[in-house]
């Protein structure tokens, strides 16, 4: 205390004698300006606090006293002089008038510094550094539990301050939060509050951690601004905890988007990340995400799979290419795994015939899109096969409709995003109806048939009912949206090009026919998926038999035509999350097909020996969970989803 009231009375003391400097300046004196007051402990023997503040006090009145007679002397009437005109009555009295009113302002900004608070440690006040040094049997409620059936009930909560303010010197509102909860607590005089503990509370910054104590009560009239509507406190103690600066980067309200015109921007938030966080959405987000893995673990766990750690320093790049961040390792080079699939392959090879992995992973690649971060977490599977790679797709769906189904459940979570960023709900299973309509295939169960689909779409059964396609028939479907979209590109112009020249154009439009072997680019997977959603209904899907130029080396041909691979993707609301197929298991034709994709194999030679010691056939797939949480409550940008994100522009913080 006794600092700072130093430290208060030092700063009045410069802040004066600063305003007399710039007095002096604009008079033009000639006299040099008074001398800044240092607030320092003085070299003799050590006095008295109250003599010391005395000291101060006066020192204090003394300044405002010379500032006040500065102000008096440059509103004082000029001296007449030879060919001047002399001033009117009614100018002089408005100057007589201006100089009573300042000196009026200057004696009361004397009289209301010298009012100090007077904080009461039992009652209100800033509270003693929380170090572990005691321990009380204060018991704490959540501010969710604060019901009408607590009434008159005394009560402490820790929570955040929202709103502070005072309507008068006599009442003091606040409105309290933590997490997801709001309630609004009242300081009164007329309750027995002093007007220190309401001047006090009324100057606490938003954000600040505060300790309160105070009786529930239940207004007459419901507090629509608070969660907890039919009630609120009466306060009885009020405590700072942990102080915030009174100047914030933004204000939460805006950040949750409760302010109209109002719009804080991506980098601002990802800054500081841990006042954006605040929010109602984004405390909705980090919730989600955390049940994805942990219906992901849930699930596979039932289903006899063993989790693993593999390691993230690997002396090759785990998926080929110049994609991966290179990093010295005592004597020579390492890499930041790309992912585990080389590991978790040479896992099952050690007989842990179900295994899965949740972990970060590492992409160099300077891609600054809306899905594309530089560390994200994968979800990786690998499992055993005994005849098919549909064993793994099995596995696949059952595991997603496990996690969709699960986050359905959370509607206040969702709720909450969806209410700052509008989106409808995801769809993933399809409808019977549907299923009867377009005459999709059943594998297996109830009503088992072939395809009679125009596009051989089929499900499992009818209790997963996942949408499957080649990768074939969906080049087939997505080339006669590109026809339409051609059409009527084309009806706009006024000449009509051909050839070669009407290639390009089409190429440069992004409208050109795929072939059954080329790659899908971003915004055909987007067309594609707004297909599906509006034939079949729903927002996750599933393609196989990928062209096997673009999968890794370690992917099995398909038998049936060397040109596609036993490989498959996985689609969310026409965006790619999950890759995966059966693998290569022989070491001789993994050597073969590395060759024929000139893959350095010499860095690899690890991996290949796995397979000479009697290797189990065996697939899996691998998921980016930001980009599920993304895709799932439909938000527009993968960084939403990052706690601190790592792209190629940030590293920090």
């Amino acid at each position: 205390l006794k600092l700072q009231f130093l430290y208060f009375i030092g700063i009045k003391a410069m802040d004066v004698t600063l305003k007399m400097n710039s007095t002096s300046v604009n008079e033009g004196a000639s006299a040099p300006a008074p001398a800044a007051v240092a607030v320092t402990a003085p070299a003799a023997a050590p006095v008295s606090l109250e003599a010391e503040i005395e000291q101060l006090k006066k020192l204090l009145a003394a300044k405002e006293t010379e500032l006040v007679a500065s102000k008096a002397k440059k509103t004082e009437a000029p001296k007449e002089e030879e060919g001047e005109k002399k001033l009117s009555k009614k100018d002089l009295k408005k100057l007589e008038k201006q100089k009573a009113k300042d000196a009026k302002k200057a004696a009361s900004g004397a009289q209301q510094q010298e009012v100090q608070i007077k904080f009461d440690p039992n009652v209100f006040g800033p509270m003693p550094l929380i170090n572990s040094s005691v321990q009380t049997p204060t018991k704490f409620t959540n501010i969710e539990d604060i019901t009408p059936e607590l009434k008159g009930q005394e009560v402490t909560i820790r929570a955040r301050v929202s709103v502070s303010r005072k309507a008068s010197s006599k009442l003091l509102f606040l409105v309290l939060r933590k997490n997801f909860s709001t309630i609004q607590a009242v300081a009164a005089e007329a309750a027995g509050c002093s007007r220190d503990m309401i001047k006090w509370g009324g100057s606490l910054a938003t954000e600040s951690i505060v300790e309160l104590t105070g009786t529930v009560d239940c207004p007459s009239e419901p507090v629509n601004g608070c969660s907890q509507k039919l009630t609120e406190l009466k306060i009885t103690k009020l405590f700072l905890v942990s102080g915030s600066e009174p100047v914030l980067p933004f204000q939460v309200a805006d950040a949750a988007g409760l302010t109209a015109d109002i719009n804080v921007d991506d980098d601002t938030r990802i800054k500081t990340r841990w006042l954006d966080m605040r929010t109602p959405a984004n405390q909705s987000i980090w919730r989600l995400k955390s049940k994805v893995c942990q219906y992901f673990r849930e699930y596979l766990t039932s289903c006899n799979f063993c989790e693993i750690q593999t390691p993230k320093i690997i002396p090759a790049a785990s998926e080929g290419g110049a994609s991966v961040f290179k990093l010295g390792y005592f004597d020579k080079n390492a890499f930041l795994a790309q992912s585990p699939q080389l590991y978790k392959q040479m896992v099952l090879q050690g007989d842990l015939n179900r295994v899965f992995e949740v972990g970060p992973m590492f992409r160099a690649e300077d891609s600054n899109t809306h899905r594309h971060l530089c560390e994200f977490v994968g979800l990786d599977v690998e499992l055993e096969i005994k005849e098919h790679y549909y064993e793994v797709l099995d596995v696949a769906e059952g595991l997603f409709t496990y996690i969709f189904d699960h986050l359905a459940q959370h509607k206040e979570l969702i709720g909450n995003v969806q209410e700052q960023w509008k989106q409808s709900d995801f769809v993933h299973k399809m409808t019977k109806a549907t299923i009867e309509k377009h005459g999709l295939g059943i594998l297996e169960g109830e009503g088992a048939k072939a395809s009679t689909d125009e596009y051989g779409g089929f499900i499992r059964n009818l209790g997963v009912s996942t949408l499957r396609m080649s990768y074939p028939n969906a080049v087939r479907l997505l080339n006669e949206q590109l026809k339409r979209e051609e059409d009527a590109f084309l009806a706009k112009l006024d000449s009509k090009p051909s050839g070669e020249e009407l290639e390009a154009l089409l190429k440069k439009e992004g409208l050109a026919q795929m072939s059954e072997v080329d790659d899908l680019s971003t915004p055909n997977e987007k067309r594609l998926g707004a297909l599906v959603k509006t034939r079949y209904g729903v927002d996750f899907f599933i393609l196989d038999m990928f062209p096997a130029s673009v999968r890794p080396f370690y992917t099995m041909p398909y038998p049936k035509d060397s040109r596609f691979s036993n490989s498959y993707d996985m689609f969310m609301r026409g965006e790619e999350i999950s890759s995966g197929a059966q693998r290569i298991h022989v070491a001789e034709l993994l050597e073969q097909r590395g060759k024929e994709l000139e893959v350095e194999m010499e860095p690899l030679k690890d991996y290949i020996n796995s397979f000479r010691l009697g290797a189990w056939p065996h697939g899996g797939f691998g998921v980016g969970l930001e980009r599920v949480v993304m895709l799932y409550l439909g938000l527009k940008n993968i960084r939403q989803c990052s706690l601190f994100t790592r792209c190629p522009r940030r590293n920090t913080p």
